[in-house]
């Protein structure tokens, strides 16, 4: 983990704007990291969207909306979310591409060659990242510490989002505070990527490329990647629900028959209750009804990954009866992000664009460690992150 971060922007719009406030805001990042939005083309052109990217860039930087550092930092990002009174403390740094590699920053997830390709691509066009991965670690003591010399020290920048986010941001330049903050890292036995294994991977082909090209040391830029560090203590995990367009060709009365083979189907109601404050597995919404989904027998002596509720569901009910062989490109299939309530799986049932939903238990910040641990790979979409990182407000230049 290294200190060295090459600019900052005053630029405080949602990480996920569209296109309709991109057109009313010329200095906001999503400009360079969204520049196909600027063209009508269906698909991404690197040769062309990217140099758009790349000047908007420097424009950005002539203009002085964006500032140079003058001499390395950390960062310490807190954000709060007013409406559900929760904060978010981390630091934002690189992260060493090296370490990635030999494995102490761990992964849950599989990636896609074609993502981490474009990826690359854009680094090679614009030399610059602004799109921290989210990185969590158990071992936090000396993080406490950072957090408590910092009281009552007014943060450099301070502002809020119409989205009940409060965004404060410190510049640690202080020698002593960079030394404890390392030596912390130094310490701590492994990293876990919570939100941007493209990103991680993208950034590792980017400096394997290099390495083709060129003779680059540990110190380059291309070395490391920016990440946003918190303790796992301070993070939250919300569930992936799943809803289903077809039943695979049964009717409904065949579908229940065929889970009443493994599971307990109980009938609940209409009424939007909140299914994962019941006992059941699973809650299912089909035909304006919630129906609660136990284990007759429970499985047993399943490992972690394979005791998950996203591998469970997936692996009873999803692949054998529903015929979802490949949960990342059957379009049948899609996640709904457990923070917008189980009111919007029956919204999506109920307005015939899906057929059946499925709520589930989040899966558990130890979970995620055990299965990073073995090596091993959840199913897609296990896993909704909170915080979710402004872009462009840190970037680390290449």
């Amino acid at each position: 983990m290294a200190q060295i971060i090459s600019s900052r922007s005053y630029d405080s719009n949602h990480n996920h704007i569209s296109w309709a406030i991109m057109s009313t805001n010329e200095y906001s990042y999503l400009h360079v990291v969204k520049p196909h939005l600027h063209f009508p083309d269906k698909e991404r052109i690197p040769a062309k969207h990217y140099p758009f990217a790349k000047t908007k860039l420097e424009w950005l930087k002539s203009e002085e909306h964006l500032i140079k550092e003058g001499q390395d930092s950390f960062y310490l990002y807190l954000i709060t979310d007013k409406i559900n009174n929760i904060s978010y403390p981390g630091i934002i740094g690189l992260a060493s591409v090296k370490e990635f590699l030999e494995g102490k920053i761990k992964k849950h997830e599989n990636t896609l060659t074609k993502k981490e390709e474009a990826l690359v691509e854009h680094m090679d066009y614009v030399k610059a990242v602004g799109e921290p991965v989210l990185l969590f670690f158990n071992e936090d003591n000396w993080f406490d510490e950072l957090l408590a010399s910092l009281v009552g020290v007014n943060p450099e920048y301070d502002f809020s989002g119409d989205d009940g986010l409060h965004h404060q941001l410190w510049v640690i330049k202080n020698q002593d505070s960079i030394k404890k903050i390392q030596e912390g890292a130094l310490s701590t036995s492994a990293f876990y990527i919570a939100d941007g294994h493209h990103r991680s991977a993208g950034a590792a082909r980017y400096f394997d490329k290099q390495i083709k090209n060129n003779s680059l040391t540990e110190d380059d830029p291309a070395a490391w990647f920016m990440a946003y560090f918190i303790p796992a203590s301070k993070i939250r995990l919300y569930e992936f629900n799943r809803v289903v367009k077809d039943l695979n060709g049964l009717s409904e009365d065949e579908f229940i028959k065929k889970l009443e083979l493994q599971f307990i189907v109980e009938k609940i109601g209409a009424a939007k209750l909140s299914v994962k404050k019941k006992s059941y597995r699973f809650g299912m919404y089909m035909n304006k009804v919630w129906y609660g989904l136990d284990f007759i027998k429970s499985p047993e002596n399943l490992s972690v990954l394979d005791g998950l509720d996203v591998s469970l569901i997936e692996n009873e009910i999803l692949k054998p009866i529903l015929g979802i062989k490949d949960s990342k490109t059957d379009e049948r299939l899609s996640f709904i992000d457990g923070r917008k309530g189980i009111a919007r799986l029956q919204e999506l049932v109920d307005n015939g664009e899906f057929k059946v939903a499925f709520s589930l238990y989040p899966t558990k910040i130890e979970e995620v460690i055990a299965v990073s641990d073995e090596g091993k790979t959840m199913p897609p979409k296990s896993t909704w992150f909170e915080p979710k990182l402004r872009t462009g407000l840190i970037i680390h230049e290449l």
